[in-house]
């Protein structure tokens, strides 16, 4: 009677059959590139320019077709451009309809290029500003192929002679909750009023006390996106602040052009209902193996010993903020506390352990039911996606938690009755302090198949 599950071929057909698995289950990538990826120029009413777009892929790519659409120019509240389909396409500001390209489609040889010709004409009775249009350029997917790549070409167009309008109204200023130990973030949405793109924005938020003293501020990093006329972003803004008491705040945003010219500001309050601690100041320390080191932060609340040896190499250690919305969910019989933060600058473990000291906020033991003696230490472990709670020793007079570790990753303040298991240096082999690129998966698996080839051989001989 034959079975009925299905048999799999044994010996040097059962190795056959796990290389074809291999390529069929390794996606393939096609990587296109396109020089001449932004046009920005003026043309005249009634005026006709032409746009040339070489597109290529690499010598190692597959053969490949790429289709060329031409679309609305979109934006999201991050800043990030969107293609909108003709549907989508509303905007009074389009330039969808002024491109032409004499070839939607292009089939490329492996390491070959070819050139697209972009014709952009426009009209005679177009008003006044810019105009805006997205060329897209993507590989379609093909026999073997499970992920395409796609070159977004921003089209702004000025129309020649016409007045050029830069203005900007904030639609909305939201302020974060008050959390000890997390950054207050600051929310600003601003709306492109005007006819015209603006490039490198600036969102500058000032924090003032009930009498109006500067108790905090920030200046965003100019925006690399330009703001298209008719779009609605939003700048977050986390105002660098020192332990401010109870009370009521004042928040001014405003939003700035590259020259200084202020687009719009908009006030707006909120309320700190005990003494806000904020987050750790990001601090680092350049670590040798010859000598032992502690960092420690500007305002002194944390530090992280290293003993000598810590690491084999010269690294750079980085003690920063980092947000507890980012962070996993608690594991199972454990609660997260309001602290987190994030050390950096290892590939791996620590040879010799640290001693971390962290303060704990009184948010941290509002989670704990004010029992003090719950709070741990605990880091994520991103190899095995778990939560490690550590033995942690509780200090209720300088309200500050101890522990020791080789591992440096992303930290909080746990609730929890009890710990789970870490390594330690002695348990585990230190790894090289400079930051590497993983093996990638198609190397281990291909190493794995040669053994596996290699033992199937020694195994017939042996017959």
């Amino acid at each position: 009677m034959s079975s009925p599950y299905p048999r799999f071929p044994a010996g040097k057909n059962l190795i056959l059959v796990l290389l074809v698995l291999s390529a069929i289950c390794i996606p393939t990538v096609t990587a296109i590139t396109v020089s001449g990826a932004k046009y920005m120029e003026s043309i005249k009413a009634g005026e006709t320019a032409s746009f040339p777009m070489t597109v290529s892929i690499g010598a190692n790519d597959d053969p490949t077709d790429i289709q060329v659409d031409v679309l609305g120019f979109g934006q999201g509240v991050d800043k990030s451009y969107t293609p909108l389909k003709t549907a989508e396409d509303t905007s009074p500001y389009s330039a969808r309809s002024f491109i032409t390209v004499d070839t939607s489609s292009v089939h490329l040889e492996p390491g070959t290029a070819k050139t697209i010709n972009a014709k952009i004409s426009v009209p005679a009775n177009t008003g006044q500003g810019g105009r805006y249009a997205i060329i897209y350029i993507h590989a379609l997917p093909g026999a073997g192929k499970s992920v395409t790549t796609a070159i977004t070409v921003p089209v702004m167009i000025t129309v020649y002679g016409t007045t050029l309008t830069e203005t900007g109204s904030i639609t909305d200023l939201t302020v974060g909750g008050v959390t000890q130990g997390q950054p207050i973030l600051v929310k600003t949405t601003l709306k492109n009023t005007g006819n015209y793109h603006y490039y490198k924005t600036v969102n500058t938020v000032d924090v003032r006390d009930a009498t109006g003293n500067l108790v905090g501020n920030i200046s965003t990093n100019p925006s690399v996106f330009a703001i298209i006329p008719g779009s609605t972003v939003q700048y977050i803004a986390a105002p660098t602040l020192q332990d401010i008491p109870s009370g009521t705040y004042t928040v001014n945003s405003k939003v700035l052009l590259a020259s200084g010219k202020v687009l719009d500001e908009k006030t707006a309050t909120f309320t700190v209902d005990k003494n806000y601690v904020p987050p750790v100041t990001e601090t680092n320390i350049t670590l040798t193996p010859g000598n032992a080191g502690t960092l420690t932060t500007p305002d002194g609340r944390y530090s992280i010993s290293f003993p000598q040896g810590a690491v084999l190499g010269d690294a750079v250690v980085t003690l920063k903020p980092y947000s507890r919305d980012r962070l996993p969910g608690a594991p199972a019989n454990a609660k997260l506390g309001a602290t987190s933060f994030e050390i950096t600058g290892l590939s791996g473990l620590l040879s010799k352990d640290a001693t971390l000291l962290v303060p704990y906020s009184e948010d941290d033991l509002t989670a704990a039911g004010r029992d003090a003696s719950l709070l741990k230490l605990a880091y994520y472990d991103a190899v095995k996606k778990s939560w490690v709670i550590l033995p942690t020793q509780v200090d209720t007079g300088s309200k500050t938690l101890t522990a020791t570790t080789n591992h440096l990753s992303v930290w909080t303040v746990m609730v929890s009755s009890s710990t789970t298991s870490g390594s330690t240096a002695s348990e585990v082999a230190p790894v090289a302090t400079v930051t590497k690129s993983p093996v990638p998966m198609t190397v281990i698996f291909m190493a794995f198949m040669i053994i596996v080839i290699a033992y199937g051989e020694c195994c017939r001989k042996r017959k």
